[in-house]
């Protein structure tokens, strides 16, 4: 029986994907559990598998084009299965014609609309586009779909937006390389936007003075993120404001931490996470975000790997960042940016010493997090930090 291979929804706040590449032809014999498709989330590119055994009758979506999270990207059938009464049931014609030929489906309540000649077409929007629609300011009426029988998709909006607020440059001259904003730097662009665009985001930043981590470092030859992200765990047990999210009129406050690792690769910014990471020993931590990282730089994350953070670790540091302002990883309401460890004097007890330094900046969304209990856990992760020795205080 025919089997439809939908978009999946490969993170928690994913509403699109982008097609990269698919691995089977049309007419291919495919199984049940392999990778048949790569899919281009706003955090990484990740192999979609099969959900059947079959054949990959026809492809609905090709590379570089955009679907919304359960648009249905191929069918999959036996192969002499009929399946052009599915595919109209899809707006798809049997015979390969070009996508944008397809039929219109007939107009519902809501539907965008643009006038050809003298009539009015009225086009389907998909409700994430709405959306996004009423949250850029975007007039649908000026949207031309993309998607299939010419609905309008969040992509579409998107990029309209972009195009409405950038002015058409000239053609650039010689001397300068294009470089396109596309596959994930182009969804990070995006993401770092609408947290910039929805977050009343303020910093603070705290100095820490790291020199009895850089001693246990020395001995356990464990990372400045192990220990930061340890810190910063077993701190949100105490200030659980700081690990929610806003959804609408709600916020919502989540019992398990789970922290975000900020890993730098050459296309673009990843966040793996560490699950339950307020329950685990900074020499668990450190192992696992290592091996999240590897995986990372060889492309072998899956949804799981990236899906999920309350709280996400930022670390410019490594680079000789002294300190910075990081964007909060939306839908998050905070993120730590950890700048370099350095030798800096500083006075101890009226004398001047020179000891290991590092500034903590903590961005958070003031709509959800005041002041107060802000400043309140950069110090006590500060504290932590500082006294890496001291007896775990927070709540288990």
């Amino acid at each position: 029986m025919a089997q439809q291979l939908y978009m999946p929804r490969l993170s928690q706040d994913m509403t699109q994907g982008r097609i990269v590449k698919w691995l089977a032809e049309e007419g291919e014999a495919v199984k049940a559990g392999e990778p048949l498709v790569s899919v281009e989330t706003d955090k990484a590119v990740i192999e979609v598998e099969a959900p059947c055994s079959g054949v990959l009758r026809r492809v609905l979506r090709g590379p570089g084009e955009d679907a919304d999270v359960g648009a249905t990207l191929a069918v999959l059938a036996d192969p002499e299965e009929d399946i052009d009464a599915l595919l109209q049931e899809l707006a798809i014609p049997a015979g390969r014609v070009p996508r944008a030929a397809a039929p219109l489906p007939a107009a519902r309540e809501g539907a965008g609309s643009r006038e050809t000649g003298k009539s009015v077409t009225r086009q389907p929007v998909s409700p994430v586009a709405r959306r996004v629609a009423r949250e850029l300011g975007v007039d649908l009426l000026g949207v031309v779909g993309t998607g299939a029988g010419g609905l309008v998709t969040e992509g579409d909006v998107r990029a309209s937006a972009t195009h409405a607020q950038t002015p058409s440059s000239p053609e650039a001259p010689e001397n300068v390389e294009v470089i396109p904003l596309t596959g994930v730097r182009r969804r990070m662009a995006e993401r770092m936007s609408l947290s910039r665009q929805s977050a009343a985001a303020v910093t603070t930043v705290q100095d820490v003075d790291m020199t009895a981590v850089t001693a246990l470092r020395e001995a356990s030859k464990l990372s400045y993120t192990a220990y930061v992200t340890w810190a910063v765990a077993r701190t949100l047990r105490d200030f659980p404001i700081l690990n929610a999210s806003l959804d609408g009129d709600r916020i919502l406050v989540k019992r398990d931490i789970h922290i975000g690792v900020a890993v730098a690769l050459e296309q673009g910014l990843v966040v793996p996470v560490v699950r339950f990471a307020d329950t685990k020993r900074v020499e668990e931590i450190s192992r696992e975000i290592d091996e999240l990282a590897a995986r990372a730089r060889d492309g072998q994350l899956g949804p799981g790997d990236l899906t999920g953070s309350t709280f996400t670790v930022s670390n410019s540091g490594a680079l000789g960042s002294l300190h910075f302002t990081p964007i909060i990883n939306h839908p998050e309401v905070a993120i730590l940016g950890m700048g370099k460890v350095m030798e800096t004097p500083v006075v101890r007890d009226g004398q001047v010493v020179v000891r290991k330094v590092m500034y903590a900046c903590l961005s958070y969304d003031h709509r959800v997090v005041d002041g107060a209990p802000a400043v309140r856990f950069l110090n006590a992760v500060k504290l932590r930090l500082e006294h890496p020795d001291l007896p775990d205080t927070s709540h288990e």
